[in-house]
C-alpha cells in the first residue's frame, strides 16, 4: 500500500505538471516575438477570410481566457518528450493496476476472476406469510438498481406478479458515503417502522446488515470481512442472511410464487426443466453475462482478447438461437430470458464503451432485438424494472479507475431503447 500510495503521489505531479494531453500554453518570454508574428499572420489570414465567409463559419475557436493552468512542458521541450512520455506511462498503468487489482481479483495474467461471495446458503422454501404475522413477509430484499444481478431479481419480482410480497429495499450506490463496499440505505420508510424490523437492518449501510445478521458468529466487535454484495434476502424475524446469491433467490421466489394460493404467473423454472436451465445460465454466464466483465476488468491484453472472443461468440450464438424459437430455452419465457434480459439492457450503453466489450449494438442483431421487443411486449412490467440511465450511467460514475475524467456519456431511458432496436 505504501508503494501504491508513492506512484500516486508521482502520477499526480506528474500529470499536474505535463497533463495527460498536449498544452497550447508558451511560455510568455520565450515566445513573446514569435506571438506578435503569429498573431499577424492570422489576422491577415482572418481578413482574407472575412471576403469570403462569415466569422461564424470558422472551424477554430479562440483560445479562452480563463483556461487550465499547465506548465507547458510538451511544448516546451523539457523534459525531453522521449523520457517524459514513457514515464507518464509506466507509472499510470502501475498505479491503474494497483486499483484494479484492489477492486476484483486476478490471475497472474490479468485475467478477471469472479470469487464467490455467497452468505447464508439456505435454499429451504420461504414460508408464506399467515395470521402469526399478520400476513406480513418475514423477509426483505436488498436490490440496487445499477447491479445486473439485482436486476434479473427484480425482474423476476415483476413476471411473477410478486410485487408488495416481499418488501424491497432499493439501495444507493454510494461508495464514499458507505463504510464498505458501495452500497448505502435510503431512509426507512413507514411500513419499516411498523414492521418492527431491527434498526440495523433498516438503516446505514448495507455492511451493517451484514454485521448484524452474523452478529451471534462475530466476536464482539468484530466486522464481517467478506464483500457485502446485493442482491441480499434477510429473514427479517431472526435477522439472519437467508441467501445473496441471485440465482438462488430466483429459485426461492419462483417456488414461493407457485405456493401462494389464487396466484397467477408463469413458471420460470418448471419442475424437470431445472438441468436444462443450469446448463444454459452456465452457458450464457460464460459467453456474454461475465464476458463483458472479463473484458472491462482486463489488466492485459491477453485476457482481454480472449474475453472478447467469448462475446463475440455469445452475441452471434445468441442471435442464432433465436432465430428458432421465441425464448432462449424453448417456446415460454424462463429464468434464463430474464438473466439476459437483465445482461442486455446494460451492452449498449455501458458494457461496448467502459468495459471495451466488442460485438457493436444490439440492433446489430435483429433476432436478439426481435426477443428483447417480444420481451417487453409479453411482460411490459419488464420496462419498470430498471432505470436505464442510471444503472448504466453508474458504471462511469462508480468504477472511476476506468472512467479517470468522470464524464459519462449520452444514456436512453429504456423506453426509447427498445423502440430504437
Amino acid at each position: 500500500r505504501d508503494t501504491f500510495i508513492v506512484l500516486l503521489h508521482i502520477l499526480v505531479s506528474l500529470s499536474g505538471i505535463s497533463g495527460f494531453a498536449p498544452s497550447l500554453c508558451l511560455h510568455p518570454k520565450a515566445t513573446h516575438a514569435k506571438s506578435n508574428i503569429v498573431d499577424t499572420t492570422l489576422n491577415a489570414e482572418n481578413k482574407d477570410a472575412t471576403t469570403s465567409t462569415s466569422s461564424s463559419s470558422s472551424l477554430y475557436q479562440d483560445i479562452p481566457k480563463k483556461k487550465p493552468w499547465t506548465f507547458g512542458i510538451l511544448t516546451s521541450g523539457f523534459p525531453p518528450q522521449q523520457i517524459l512520455v514513457p514515464v507518464v506511462k509506466f507509472v499510470t498503468f502501475q498505479v491503474w493496476r494497483l486499483m484494479m487489482n484492489e477492486l476484483v481479483t486476478h490471475d497472474e495474467q490479468g485475467r478477471f476472476v469472479r470469487e464467490s461471495f455467497q452468505a447464508g446458503n439456505d435454499p429451504s422454501p420461504l414460508q408464506l406469510p399467515n395470521d402469526s404475522n399478520d400476513g406480513h413477509s418475514r423477509y426483505k430484499l436488498y436490490l440496487g438498481n445499477p447491479c445486473p444481478w439485482c436486476h434479473r431479481v427484480k425482474a423476476a419480482i415483476a413476471v411473477l406478479n410478486l410485487e408488495g410480497e416481499i418488501p424491497i429495499t432499493m439501495l444507493i450506490d454510494d461508495a464514499e458515503k458507505a463504510s464498505k463496499g458501495g452500497w448505502i440505505l435510503p431512509s426507512p420508510s413507514a411500513d419499516d417502522r411498523k414492521a418492527n424490523i431491527a434498526e440495523e437492518l433498516i438503516t446505514g449501510d448495507l455492511a451493517g446488515v451484514y454485521n448484524y445478521c452474523y452478529r451471534d458468529i462475530l466476536e464482539e466487535g468484530e466486522k464481517y470481512k467478506g464483500r457485502c454484495t446485493a442482491p441480499l434476502l434477510v429473514d427479517t424475524e431472526t435477522g439472519t442472511i437467508v441467501t445473496n446469491e441471485s440465482n438462488e433467490i430466483m429459485i426461492l421466489l419462483n417456488d414461493y410464487a407457485r405456493r401462494l394460493p389464487d396466484h397467477e404467473s408463469v413458471d420460470l423454472r418448471p419442475i424437470g426443466r431445472e438441468e436444462e436451465l443450469d446448463n444454459a445460465t452456465k452457458h450464457w454466464f460464460d459467453l456474454l453475462w461475465n464476458g463483458s466483465y472479463k473484458c472491462g476488468f482486463a489488466t492485459s491484453q491477453l485476457a482481454y482478447d480472449e474475453a472478447a472472443a467469448d462475446v463475440l461468440k455469445g452475441l452471434a450464438e445468441m442471435n442464432e438461437v433465436l432465430a428458432s424459437r421465441p425464448y432462449l430455452v424453448g417456446q415460454d419465457v424462463s429464468e434464463v430470458d430474464l438473466k439476459s434480459f437483465a445482461w442486455v439492457t446494460r451492452h449498449d450503453y455501458a458494457y461496448t464503451v467502459i468495459f471495451k466489450s466488442p460485438g457493436g449494438r444490439i440492433a446489430q442483431y435483429p433476432h436478439i432485438s426481435a426477443w428483447v421487443k417480444r420481451l417487453v411486449n409479453d411482460y411490459p412490467k419488464l420496462l419498470e424494472s430498471v432505470d436505464m440511465e442510471d444503472a448504466c450511467g453508474s458504471y462511469y460514475r462508480q468504477l472511476f479507475m476506468l472512467n479517470f475524467g468522470r464524464v459519462v456519456p449520452y444514456i436512453p431511458n429504456i423506453h426509447e431503447w427498445v423502440a430504437g432496436l
